[in-house]
């Protein structure tokens, strides 16, 4: 059972993917030359991650986010603004690619090349993970791991953080589970592109939703959770309020929240050595 530091009682990563326009490039169906769809897109980088970052300034807290390394060099210096502020930039993809069923040898270069991309656009080493689609292989773990990465954000088995395995003995790698009831695309993402999504939700719905289950996974003890939010999506006006709202709720009811990084570190510091 893991004692979060200081009394705290749950573990909150406030993550966002900015994904911006490969959202819609990577849906296909035309997206490439709909310049609308794609402006949506761009509004990610443009807007909601200068109004998501003074909300986590403003509560003194730092969020972890998940770049494809292609947004970073189409939006450069918006998401420097990120690292700037000591926000962690974590890994994505390089095109929001699915990692499903790709050959390990085709993954490590486009890790490799996306990791290159942010060493030399922000002088910064990644160490988190997240498909951009959750799907990951068998041989995933121990490539992540190998790479130098610490903890990844993809599987949905517990509402727990833990450590995975290779060879059946745990090693230093964390897995924080996520879930589509914290992801902000479950509630705000509209599309006539196939799939439709048009099931939009007011932020006061998805903040009642949020409020009720960080209740109930705070009150087990040992519990985290892994935020989805989109700057594309939750950095609207009013649904950054509702963001604001739920930070001002979880820190005055015992949320340690922290980048994923932290957590991470935090955990496996805690375990001791690993066999």
């Amino acid at each position: 059972m893991v004692i979060w530091p200081n009394g705290k009682r749950i573990a909150v990563m406030m993550s966002f993917d900015v994904d911006a326009e490969l959202m819609w490039l990577q849906r296909g169906d035309g997206n490439a030359d709909h310049i609308t769809n794609l402006s949506k897109g761009a509004y990610g980088p443009k807007e909601g991650i200068p109004r998501l970052v003074r909300i986590l300034n403003k509560h003194n807290v730092k969020g972890t986010f998940y770049v494809p390394a292609w947004v970073a060099e189409q939006h450069t210096e918006e998401i420097r603004l990120l690292v700037q502020e000591g926000h962690e930039i974590a890994y994505h993809g390089y095109y929001h690619e699915s990692e499903g069923g790709r050959p390990q040898k085709e993954m490590e270069e486009i890790m490799e090349k996306s990791e290159q991309v942010m060493q030399k656009l922000y002088g910064i080493k990644m160490v988190g993970h997240r498909s951009p689609d959750a799907a990951y292989n068998d041989y995933s773990i121990a490539m992540y791991y190998n790479r130098g990465y610490f903890y990844s954000s993809d599987a949905r088995d517990y509402d727990k953080p833990y450590f995975q395995k290779i060879n059946g003995k745990e090693i230093p790698f964390v897995e924080f589970p996520k879930e589509s009831l914290y992801d902000d695309a479950t509630y705000y993402f509209v599309t006539d592109s196939l799939p439709v999504r048009d099931n939009i939700k007011p932020p006061s719905f998805v903040l009642e939703n949020l409020k009720a289950d960080f209740d109930a996974l705070a009150n087990l003890g040992d519990r985290c959770i892994s935020y989805i939010f989109h700057p594309q999506l939750s950095g609207r006006p009013g649904r950054a309020g509702a963001i604001d709202e739920l930070l001002t709720y979880m820190l005055e009811r015992g949320a340690w929240v922290a980048p994923a990084k932290e957590v991470a570190a935090y955990m496996i510091a805690q375990h001791g050595p690993f066999l």
